[in-house]
């Protein structure tokens, strides 16, 4: 075979990897819009809070892995630790993942338990500041009124006694201005002491009614909870039914193209398969077999990411440029695949009309040209995403 016509198959197989990538981009589409469709769900509870601890259950766990929202974002971000997602995005993976997780049944013991929290926190509450601190208070403020009256009548009684002969009147004056500072004093620590009081007992009083509406709040959401838990039900059911066809054609496309190139390019081999052609398109290497060698070194080196690069601008280049040419070979390469696809669906009554589209040499082609710019590693990633979609 000569190598052109190598090249020609192995953009041809490079299109068929695109339609599956494709795929796999609706199947974000559908988790994006099942996503928004949760977090309208979970809404519905009514001022829920947000459970990002792993701790709460495995399922949560491997939400927030599949999400990937990042545990302990702050303290790593202090050790050094850098991450490609700001902290708002890494909350609205948390939420989505929290979002998902309430079609769990294991989402009830953590709402049982914020219920059983704030009725511990609000009796907590009650018996730390009790009622009868206050009455004591308010006897201290009854003796301190009584003494303040006790002074101002002794005032009272030195002054009139002053006033009846003059030779008290000097005892008179020393007497005010004895008691009068104290009076004074007395008078301001009273107001002080009853300000006080008045103020403790109004926060006593917000802190209660706090700690109430967290009480009313956790009930409300536990009671709302099934209703919720069934909604999300819905929603990811609905969401899986829509990506059961993708999942499917994927697969027996993808088995389609296996059969038509492992002949050219070992399945184990596709994901460099943009090296591969590098090699070939650069002369570097004539065949085949002497790419993959090429590329073996490559990996061998530090210089790999930098080739992957200049080998996904190269084939990218080369889509462009010869496009027209590679159309024949597209079609060519779409009739085969769709006669191996009607006979691996013989048994299943026909090829659907899914698998008719993906192999459609149009739709291949466009495609081809969609996904010039990604690496063939990141389409190896994508297509074993949605073919082992969980």
């Amino acid at each position: 075979m000569e190598q052109k016509q190598v090249l020609d198959n192995l953009y041809a197989l490079r299109a068929g990897l695109s339609v599956i990538s494709q795929q796999y981009d609706k199947s974000l589409e559908i988790e994006d819009e099942c996503d928004e469709q949760l977090a309208k769900n979970a809404e519905s509870l009514n001022g829920a809070p947000v459970c990002f601890g792993w701790g709460i259950g495995s399922k949560l766990s491997n939400l927030q892995e599949r999400y990937g929202y990042i545990m302990h974002y702050d303290e790593q971000r202090k050790n050094g630790v850098q991450h490609n997602i700001t902290k708002e995005e890494n909350y609205e993976l948390g939420v989505k993942a929290y979002n998902h997780w309430l079609a769990y049944d294991e989402s009830f013991q953590y709402f049982r338990q914020n219920l059983v929290e704030a009725e511990n926190s609000k009796t907590q509450t009650k018996g730390g500041t009790d009622n009868k601190d206050y009455s004591v208070i308010q006897k201290i403020f009854s003796s301190i009124c009584f003494i303040i009256a006790g002074l101002t009548g002794f005032l009272v009684i030195a002054v009139i006694s002053g006033m009846l002969g003059s030779a008290c009147q000097n005892n008179s004056f020393m007497a005010i201005q004895f008691v009068l500072p104290i009076t004074v004093i007395s008078l301001i620590l009273a107001i002080i002491f009853i300000c006080l009081a008045t103020g403790r007992k109004k926060a006593y009083k917000r802190e209660i009614q706090g700690k109430d509406a967290e009480l009313r709040i956790a009930a409300t959401m536990l009671q709302r909870l099934p209703q919720v838990r069934e909604n999300a039900r819905a929603i990811i059911n609905e969401k899986d039914k829509k990506i059961a066809p993708l999942v499917k054609s994927s697969n027996e496309f993808y088995m389609a193209l296996k059969k038509q190139f492992s002949y050219l390019l070992d399945e184990r081999d596709w994901k460099n398969l943009d090296l591969v052609i590098y090699e070939l398109e650069t002369r570097r290497a004539d065949t085949v077999k002497e790419a993959l060698q090429l590329v073996d070194r490559e990996l061998q080196t530090e210089r790999i990411q930098q080739t992957i690069v200049q080998a996904t601008e190269q084939i990218c280049y080369e889509i462009r440029r010869g496009f027209a040419e590679l159309r024949e070979t597209i079609v060519e390469c779409s009739r085969v695949i769709s006669a191996q696809l009607s006979v691996i669906s013989l048994q299943l009554g026909g090829m659907s009309g899914q698998l008719t589209e993906l192999c459609d040499s149009v739709n291949m082609a466009n495609a081809l040209q969609e996904k010039a710019n990604v690496s063939s590693r990141q389409l190896l990633n994508e297509i074993e995403a949605i073919r082992f979609y969980q």
